[in-house]
């Protein structure tokens, strides 16, 4: 993170505000929840929302996140039924009422939520993306609420006035989608300012024991060289502690 801003005129380090989007460089590449794949428990996908479903887009569609080429083979469709193996592998084990699974990769991980002991939501998220309590909540709740709701849609999903239905649900899931990561990105930086700001209260109250000890054994150097220091050396401070998780 970029901290220092030199002034020519005194020699001095000036701490600049804090960019957030040097912090959430990730989420301008990849959003906070990529897309949600839902499927029944053999793996059968069902209907699938996605922030962007064209590649040209700021945002890809799933699939863009999980090939590294196009001339990949690899169908979204598929992808809910490697899933779906979890769930019968713990079903074979002693693995009881498994409610979630979590895979993390270096640029994307993903949620697995299985509801009613017949589906499966799937949710793609940027790796950086740490969903609290509440959003988890919001994101079982939703898919549970159109579980219930349009039951007869899910359960024939098949059925050509059942595709209508869940197509209809896409649309509705895509503009829901976006605002969930509207909302995300939103209370990060808040989030990202707040911690700035309680880091750099903290390095202020610290500040007077560093000039006291640097006047102490630096009692010869220019005032001014001191003054650089010090504030040299509270950057150094504030970044290595805004860093610490």
């Amino acid at each position: 993170m970029k901290s220092y801003a030199y002034n020519k005129d005194f020699n001095l380090f000036k701490k600049e505000k804090p960019d957030f989007s040097l912090h959430s460089i990730n989420y301008q590449k990849i959003p906070p929840i990529i897309g949600i794949i839902t499927a029944d428990q053999h793996g059968n996908t069902i209907f699938i929302i996605e922030h962007s479903r064209d590649i040209k887009d700021k945002y890809g569609p799933i699939i863009s996140y999980l090939k590294e080429d196009d001339k990949s083979l690899m169908e979204l469709d598929l992808i809910s039924m490697y899933f779906s193996s979890f769930k019968s592998f713990a079903g074979q084990t002693n693995i009881k009422n498994l409610s979630h699974l979590e895979i993390h990769g270096s640029n994307i991980k993903v949620q697995i939520y299985f509801l009613f002991e017949r589906y499966m939501v799937i949710t793609f998220l940027n790796a950086s993306t740490q969903l609290n309590p509440l959003e988890r909540t919001t994101i079982t709740d939703y898919f549970t609420n159109k579980f219930l709701k349009f039951e007869e849609a899910f359960v024939n999903f098949n059925n050509p006035q059942s595709r209508k239905i869940l197509k209809m649900l896409e649309v509705r899931g895509r503009s829901w989608l976006k605002k969930i990561n509207k909302e995300y990105i939103q209370r990060e930086s808040k989030a990202y300012f707040k911690r700035d700001e309680l880091i750099g209260s903290l390095v202020e109250q610290i500040s007077p024991i560093i000039e006291e000890e640097l006047n102490e054994y630096l009692e010869k150097v220019p005032e001014e060289l001191i003054i650089n220091l010090l504030k040299e050396i509270k950057n150094k401070i504030h970044d290595k502690l805004f860093k610490l998780k």
